[in-house]
């Protein structure tokens, strides 16, 4: 009996388990009716939204402006990713090494400043270097770079600084002078009596001393004129005084010079210095200058034409002569008197002419550096020792002069016109003509065997005047 219970139950059981799963099939299958109801709704819903987008962008392109802007954003994006693919993967990736290869390159980018007188270089861009071609440091063993401004401000204080002009006299008993080794430019001639006589012209001196300062000539005014210059004299010949008048001047004063007894004698012992000079100038408001001035070649084309130059000295023969006309020792004689006609010896080290004259004693200068202003310097105390005149470049030029006929021992000298004229440079000479049609401008050295200006090389220049009649050069 208890074995037929056993068996309904199984039946009984095995019924209500096949229930149990028709009923979860069932409610499975009603599930998934649910969902895809849902589906087939949000189908339809994004279906209709989609239509009604595709409406509105059917009606926005059916402008033109709006295509048009669709298009050039399109270009615009288009553009944009050639750039970012071209960066990601065709740009080359720099090395350090590239990368220091293209900094030498930005470096090689150098601008040059030249000194408007001398044609010298006061400035450059870029990293510094010594003569010796190894870096300069600073104090913390930095190389020193100037940038551009920098470059530009020393060429404005340099190239637009007041110009003075100072009468230098050349007696025996006004040697050694003082502070002429600074003088940019020298023009030189016979101011009376045979004895030579300097306008000097200075910018930006550091000397403490210049001097001694004399007396005013016409001429020597005339030399000046070009460079816009303050004329410093100790009075002069009555038609440099009338004409001076319309100049900026400075003649002997008590506040801008002072008088040395200690080694010079009156009237050749009346100095000045670069500051009091400077004093004076920005007192009056003489602030600047804008001279005319000879054309010079850079310093970097000096050095090239010297290496020409020496080249062509090395293999210049008897059979084949070189085209340049050497010369290393030069006499110019300017007056009767062996204390002031000049010798110049070339010095290749130094590509300059040391300065002597015809008696052989070598024409020396001081150069105060001291600190030391106004009276308190004595020159020949205070300045050591010495050295010897050395310009660069030597030029002699032939003019119309004659002795004065109303007091018979001043000279009159025509400063304009045209004449012979000698360009010592490079340890060779240029013959040339000097020409000049006006006061106000520049004299122009023309070459004689190209007819073409001639560009001097750069440094400090001594040109002396001689006479047509008398004077003569020697090399």
């Amino acid at each position: 009996m208890w074995y037929n219970m056993l068996m309904y139950n199984k039946k009984l059981l095995s019924k209500l388990d096949a229930k149990t799963v028709k009923s979860e099939k069932v409610k499975q299958i009603e599930e998934e009716n649910r969902r895809q109801a849902e589906f087939n709704k949000n189908v339809e819903k994004s279906t209709d939204e989609v239509l009604k987008f595709g409406g509105k962008i059917k009606k926005f392109f059916s402008k033109k402006r709006n295509f048009a802007i669709f298009i050039f954003l399109l270009i615009v994006l288009i553009a944009g990713f050639a750039v970012l693919v071209y960066f990601l993967v065709f740009k080359k990736v720099e090395t350090p090494e590239e990368n220091a290869r293209e900094s030498q390159k930005v470096e090689q980018q150098v601008t040059k400043y030249y000194d408007s007188l001398t044609g010298e270089l006061i400035a450059y861009t870029g990293t510094q270097y010594n003569l010796d071609g190894t870096e300069k440091k600073d104090e913390n063993g930095k190389p020193i770079y100037i940038s551009d401004r920098q470059a530009q401000q020393v060429n404005d204080n340099t190239n637009y600084r007041r110009i003075n002009c100072i009468q230098i006299p050349n007696g025996t008993d006004a040697q050694p002078q003082v502070g002429l080794n600074e003088a940019k430019i020298v023009y030189e001639a016979i101011a009376e009596g045979g004895i030579t006589r300097f306008a000097a012209i200075y910018r930006g001196s550091t000397s403490n001393v210049i001097g001694p300062v004399r007396s005013l000539r016409t001429y020597y005014l005339e030399w000046d004129t070009p460079y816009d210059c303050t004329i410093v004299h100790a009075g002069g010949e009555a038609n440099a005084l009338e004409n001076v008048k319309s100049y900026a001047h400075l003649s002997e004063s008590n506040e801008y010079m002072w008088r040395d007894y200690s080694a010079y004698y009156a009237p050749n012992n009346l100095f000045t210095s670069s500051s009091l000079l400077e004093d004076f100038n920005g007192s009056f408001r003489y602030n600047r200058s804008d001279p005319k001035t000879f054309p010079r070649i850079t310093p970097e084309e000096s050095v090239k034409e010297l290496k020409k130059i020496r080249k062509a000295q090395m293999e210049a023969s008897e059979e084949n002569p070189s085209s340049y006309h050497f010369a290393s020792d030069i006499y110019v004689h300017i007056t009767a008197s062996p204390y002031y006609n000049v010798k110049y010896t070339y010095d290749p080290t130094l590509n300059a002419y040391a300065r002597s004259y015809e008696t052989g004693e070598p024409h020396m200068t001081y150069t105060c550096k001291t600190g030391v202003e106004g009276s308190k310097v004595k020159p020949q105390k205070d300045c050591g020792e010495p050295t010897q005149v050395t310009p660069k470049v030597v030029v002699v030029i032939k003019v119309p002069e004659q002795l004065n006929q109303t007091n018979l021992y001043r000279e009159d000298i025509e400063t304009t016109g045209s004449g012979d004229a000698w360009v010592f440079e490079n340890g060779i000479v240029i013959e040339a003509t000097w020409q000049r049609e006006k006061i106000q401008e520049q004299l122009k050295f023309i070459k004689k065997e190209t007819g073409e200006e001639l560009k001097l090389a750069p440094g400090q220049t001594f040109i002396t005047a001689i006479a047509n009649s008398y004077g003569y050069v020697q090399y």
